[in-house]
């Protein structure tokens, strides 16, 4: 088994009313996320910092599917799933929550720009022109873009040609930088992209209470689908002005003043 990486803090255990759950973008890291301790004692609340496989100092390769399993199993053993869950999360790791969510009620989730199709994302990020900014995520570092697998790896994913093909074994070879870890970086698109996952919900039914962040510009994901996908589900939606891009560079604290004033009740 592959070391998981999950920190905790806030109010403790047995004191905690509420059990906050943070989960990153694919390619980034829970320990990121700037929430002072004295904030969540205030409130009660125990926090969850989960980085999946591959992602911070965990090992292994990120599917969602398998991502949710073991954070369930985690929850379920220090019984957590006992005390009212909340979520924050960014990108492929709301899209996560959104799926988790589907099985395990939650009683708010707060999401930056989820991914809400991984496909369209890629084919998103394909007809801005924006790809790069994906494939260089996965570049081996202390290596320049001419020298191999770098030059494999922006070439393979240059056109989205293989998004049709499925070919991608040639790249099956590990991926590790300060971004992500990956056992084998076809392994990883498969995972993600072939075939893909969609956000199918019902979270509603869980009488789940969502928040969406956006960006004033995404790159990764059609704003518009997004907010097509608040309205059809009641949810809502808000725009943060100074959050630049995707990863809402610069801005968190921005978001995290919004997630405190909704309340946690």
């Amino acid at each position: 088994m592959f070391p998981l990486e999950i920190i905790e803090s806030g109010a403790s255990p047995n004191e905690a009313r509420g059990i906050l759950i943070l989960w990153p973008s694919t390619g980034g890291n829970a320990r990121s996320f700037r929430i002072r301790d004295s904030e969540l004692l205030r409130d009660g609340l125990r926090l969850i910092r989960f980085n999946p496989p591959s992602h911070g100092n965990s090992g292994g390769t990120y599917d969602p599917k398998t991502a949710i399993t073991l954070l369930d199993e985690y929850l379920k053993g220090k019984n957590y799933l006992k005390k009212p869950l909340y979520g924050i999360g960014h990108s492929g790791g709301g899209a996560a929550l959104l799926m988790y969510a589907q099985k395990t009620p939650f009683r708010k989730l707060f999401l930056l720009s989820p991914i809400l199709d991984s496909v369209l994302s890629l084919k998103y990020l394909y007809e801005s022109d924006s790809i790069e900014e994906f494939s260089r995520l996965l570049l081996l570092p202390n290596l320049s873009d001419s020298e191999s697998p770098n030059k494999q790896i922006l070439e393979s994913l240059a056109t989205p040609d293989w998004l049709v093909s499925g070919e991608v074994d040639h790249l099956s070879f590990p991926v590790k930088n300060v971004r992500i870890q990956v056992d084998s970086l076809a392994t990883f698109l498969r995972n993600l992209f072939l075939p893909g996952f969609q956000v199918e919900f019902g979270v509603n039914e869980k009488r789940t209470d969502v928040t969406i962040f956006l960006p004033a510009e995404d790159k990764w994901f059609p704003k518009k689908q997004t907010v097509d996908f608040a309205k059809r589900n009641q949810f809502r939606f808000l725009e943060i002005p100074e959050a630049p891009d995707h990863f809402f560079s610069h801005s968190w604290l921005s978001v995290w003043k919004e997630i405190k004033s909704i309340d946690w009740d």
